[in-house]
C-alpha cells in the first residue's frame, strides 16, 4: 500500500467530496463506465476554474490519481509537504526559466512509474486555466506523457487517455450546478505505428484527436474572436443554469447561434459586456433577477440568521477576491477554501458563547443551526441585492445610450432561434 494511501482517500472522501456536495446545488457525472477499472489512466481535461476543476475529476473516480500542478503553487516547505501528501506534481512552464523545464523530465518519468502501477495521472492539455467556454488550443505537455511511458515500458502499458469534459452553471459562484462528463477511452497503442513513423505527427494527430474529443463534452464556443455574442446569448442571458452544463443540447445552440452571425451584432455584444464590467453589472442578474417565493418567504429567518451569522466569512472572501486576486478564475476557489473553514467558525464562536456564560445546549445549538444554515447564505445575499442593494445601480445602467434596446435585441435573437426560453420549465 502507498505510504499516502488512507490519507489521500480520507482526504478525497471525507472532505473534499462532501464539501464540494455542499458548494454546488448540483453535481452531475456521467460516462463513469468509460474509465478503466485496472488499466493506467490518462484523464485529459479542459481547465476554465482553477484548482476546483482537479478536484471534480479525482473525487468522481476510484483511481489514485496524481495531477500536475502549475510549480508556482511549490516553494513553501510545509504547503510542499500537503500538496504532495495530495498526489500533486509540480509541472513548469517556459515563464518559469528555462531551466525550471528541465525538472520537467523529472516529473514526466514519475508519471510514467505511477502509470505502470496503474495509477491515474490528470493533465490539463490548455497547459494555463480561462473562464471561457470554449476549448482553446492543447500544449504537447500530455503527448510527451503518453509517448514517454510506453516507449519506457516497451508499448506494454496499455495506457488509456480518457478525455473529460467540465461544464459549470456558473464559474463564479457557489450553489450552481457542475457536470463532469467523462468520454470513451482511446488506447494509446492506437498511436504506437504514427509514432514510430514520426514522432512529431503522432503527437499533432493526438492533440488533434483530443481536441476534438473535448469539445464534445463540454460547451464549445468555435471563434474567439465573435465570444461576446455567444456569451450573451448562450450564458448572460440563460435563465436555466442546468442548460449550461449540458453540452449535447448547449452545443446545437452554437451550431445555431453560428448562422446568424454578422459583425454589427458581435461588435454590439462586445461593447454591452464592456459597459457592464464599467459599472459593475452583471449582465444574468439583471435580466434574470432572483425573484422570491413563497418558499423564500417561509425561509425568511434562517436567511436573516445566515446573512448575520455568515457576515465576516463573506467579508474575508471579498477581501481576498479584491485585495489578492489579479486572476478572477481563482474566486471560486478562494470561497471554497473558506467555507471548508466554516465550522471551525462556528466552534469558535461557540466557545466565545460558553466563555460568555451561555449554556452548552444553546451553544450547541447554535453550531448546529448554523451548519444546517450555512448553505442558505447564497441565496438570501442574492435576494437581498436584488431588492434593495444593487436595484439604483441597475436601473442606471439599463438608462444608459441604448442599453435596454441592445438588450431587448439580444432577447428576440434568442426567441428567434431558440423559442421563448426567458422562463425557466
Amino acid at each position: 500500500m502507498r505510504k499516502n494511501y488512507l490519507w489521500y482517500q480520507f482526504f478525497r472522501y471525507g472532505v473534499m467530496r462532501p464539501a464540494l456536495n455542499l458548494f454546488y446545488s448540483d453535481i452531475q457525472v456521467t460516462g463513469r463506465q468509460y474509465i478503466p477499472e485496472h488499466k493506467p489512466v490518462l484523464f485529459v481535461a479542459n481547465h476554465q476554474n482553477s484548482f476546483l476543476d482537479a478536484l471534480h475529476v479525482v473525487n468522481n473516480t476510484k483511481h489514485f490519481v496524481h495531477f500536475l500542478t502549475r510549480a508556482e503553487a511549490f516553494g513553501n516547505p510545509v504547503l510542499d509537504r500537503f500538496f504532495y501528501s495530495l498526489n500533486m506534481l509540480p509541472v513548469y512552464r517556459a515563464r518559469d526559466g528555462f531551466g525550471t523545464i528541465r525538472r520537467n523530465n523529472e516529473i514526466f518519468s514519475d508519471c510514467f512509474d505511477r502509470l505502470y502501477q496503474k495509477d491515474a495521472v490528470l493533465v490539463f492539455a490548455e497547459a494555463s486555466h480561462e473562464m471561457v467556454r470554449r476549448v482553446r488550443p492543447l500544449s504537447k505537455g500530455f503527448t510527451r506523457i503518453v509517448f514517454g511511458a510506453e516507449e519506457k515500458y516497451n508499448w506494454e502499458l496499455d495506457l488509456q487517455i480518457v478525455p473529460v469534459g467540465i461544464n459549470y452553471g456558473d464559474h463564479r459562484k457557489s450553489q450552481r450546478p457542475v457536470h463532469i462528463k467523462f468520454g470513451e477511452a482511446v488506447p494509446s497503442v492506437r498511436y504506437r505505428d504514427d509514432f514510430h513513423e514520426d514522432e512529431r505527427e503522432a503527437a499533432t494527430k493526438l492533440k488533434v484527436d483530443m481536441a476534438a474529443r473535448l469539445k464534445e463534452l463540454t460547451l464549445h464556443v468555435p471563434n474567439k474572436q465573435h465570444y461576446a455574442l455567444y456569451q450573451l446569448l448562450l450564458d448572460e442571458l440563460e435563465p436555466d443554469r442546468s442548460i449550461l452544463i449540458n453540452p449535447d443540447k448547449v452545443n446545437v445552440r452554437v451550431s445555431e447561434i453560428k448562422q446568424q452571425l454578422n459583425g454589427e451584432l458581435v461588435d454590439e455584444s462586445q461593447q454591452l459586456l464592456e459597459k457592464a464590467e464599467q459599472h459593475g453589472i452583471s449582465i444574468k442578474e439583471l435580466v434574470n433577477p432572483p425573484r422570491a417565493n413563497l418558499k423564500d418567504l417561509l425561509l425568511s429567518p434562517l436567511y436573516g440568521f445566515s446573512l448575520v451569522n455568515n457576515a465576516l466569512p463573506n467579508l474575508l472572501v471579498r477581501w481576498l477576491v479584491d485585495s489578492y486576486l489579479e486572476d478572477e478564475a481563482f474566486e471560486s476557489s478562494v470561497k471554497f477554501l473558506v467555507g471548508l473553514l466554516l465550522p471551525v467558525y462556528y466552534l469558535l464562536i461557540g466557545s466565545i458563547f460558553i466563555i460568555g456564560g451561555l449554556s452548552w445546549p444553546w451553544t450547541l445549538g447554535y453550531i448546529i443551526t448554523s451548519l444546517i444554515t450555512a448553505r442558505l447564505f447564497v441565496r438570501a445575499r442574492d435576494l437581498l441585492r436584488s431588492m434593495v442593494g444593487e436595484k439604483k445601480k441597475r436601473k442606471q445602467f439599463l438608462n444608459g445610450e441604448g442599453i435596454s434596446e441592445k438588450l431587448e435585441k439580444l432577447r428576440d435573437i434568442r426567441k428567434s432561434l431558440f423559442g421563448n426560453t426567458d422562463q425557466k420549465s
